[in-house]
């Protein structure tokens, strides 16, 4: 988007902060993971404004030997690959991957990062893109070139303390639907163990035993004019309902065949294969999904919802087949090895419909946290184009 001027000047990202790229630790290398310091993926960005934990941890070694970057607490940091314009406060010391960029500010009396934080919400930085193998990418080259809006400092810690307030709101919504959640990842764990120890010994079977899988094609629509909704990362709710594309992003019957798309059906368990490995949700109504996801219909043999929780626990799985380029990548022949344990199909559909009352339970909920995500983003647009007053 454009900004009024407002006497406002726009500055380059790179004069505010000093840009400091992660590293990924070689995987092969199982000296280099483990216990130890912190590590920062994209699948951990989606905690929101607070970052404070993360699914891996590397060793004093790997820190040593692949001049891994610390990040202090209180640092910015944003995703600029892939799941591009994630954003967060580090709140404990760690390291991150080379998918994300910490953004410490060169001079507080200048910038703030809490306003920062805002600013980055309201630019586009995917307009300034390239197209990666598997994906998107931003260059370090075009984020340290985002223009940055620069109102006086007064201005700043005001629009801040402003979003700030609405945020709040936004996220106790956020915690009431995340308690529901972990409501659920606990009952799946009580009725059959951990997918990845198996302590109840239920059968071990290779999830393509049990459902057919589409993979998606590799060309990326010139256009979006129709209405079957194009689903991406970003647009998946993990163990939930997927109900199409945030951007409005369609397309046409001509658009899909043109690039050789296969709709995929409602009901079938869609899975991250592409950097994020192992974010699982469930197609709420046909749509057509990109390269870094693919799908999996289930036949008679299992449940879509019990198998969409259970492909959740094996990312360690996923990580270890993935190969690595500048990002994982899971391949369909891996993908289709995952494997799921088989517990009979009537505890299976218990846990269904244990799964669809609570998510019955929190329809009110959820339509309230649409709404309110709605109107914290329609507040920020306002807030950039100097229209707050109160």
């Amino acid at each position: 988007m454009k900004f009024r001027t407002f006497a406002w000047q726009s500055v380059p990202l790179v004069e505010l902060c000093d840009i400091s790229i992660g590293r990924t630790p070689a995987r092969e290398e199982k000296r280099y993971w483990g216990q130890g310091h912190r590590w920062l993926s994209i699948a951990d960005m989606s905690q929101g404004k607070d970052l404070v934990t993360t699914r891996e941890t590397i060793t004093d070694e790997a820190v040593q030997k692949c001049r891994c970057k610390p990040v202090k607490p209180g640092t910015l940091l944003m995703s600029f690959k892939l799941s591009i314009g994630k954003l967060g406060f580090a709140r404990i010391p760690l390291f991150t991957n080379e998918a994300i960029a910490a953004l410490p500010a060169k001079d507080s009396k200048r910038i703030l990062p809490e306003f920062l934080y805002y600013a980055l919400q309201v630019i586009n930085p995917e307009s300034g893109t390239d197209r990666a193998v598997m994906g998107r990418t931003l260059n370090t080259a075009k984020l340290e070139k985002l223009q940055i809006p620069l109102p006086p400092l007064a201005e700043q810690r005001r629009i801040a303390a402003i979003l700030d307030k609405a945020d709040a709101i936004r996220r106790k919504r956020k915690e009431a639907i995340r308690l529901a959640e972990e409501f659920l990842q606990s009952a799946f764990l009580d009725m059959f163990g951990d997918p990845v120890t198996n302590p109840k010994g239920w059968p071990v079977i290779k999830v393509i035993e049990a459902c057919d899988c589409i993979v998606p094609g590799r060309d990326k629509p010139k256009s979006f004019s129709g209405s079957t909704p194009w689903v991406t990362t970003d647009d998946l709710v993990p163990k939930g309902l997927t109900l199409g594309s945030k951007k409005g992003l369609g397309l046409s019957d001509a658009e899909i065949e043109e690039v050789r798309a296969r709709v995929i059906p409602k009901g079938s368990v869609i899975i991250t294969c592409v950097g994020e490995l192992g974010l699982t949700s469930l197609a709420g109504i046909d749509f057509v999904i990109n390269q870094q996801l693919h799908a999996f219909q289930c036949t008679k043999k299992i449940n879509n919802i019990y198998l969409m929780y259970a492909l959740s626990f094996q990312t360690p799985f996923m990580f270890r087949v993935a190969t690595s380029t500048t990002v994982p990548y899971l391949n369909k022949t891996n993908c289709n090895s995952i494997p799921v344990p088989l517990p009979p199909l009537n505890e299976q559909v218990k846990f269904k419909s244990l799964v669809e009352s609570t998510w019955k339970a929190c329809g009110t909920m959820n339509s309230s946290n649409a709404e309110s995500e709605r109107l914290f983003h329609s507040l920020v647009q306002r807030a950039f184009r100097g229209e707050l007053t109160a």
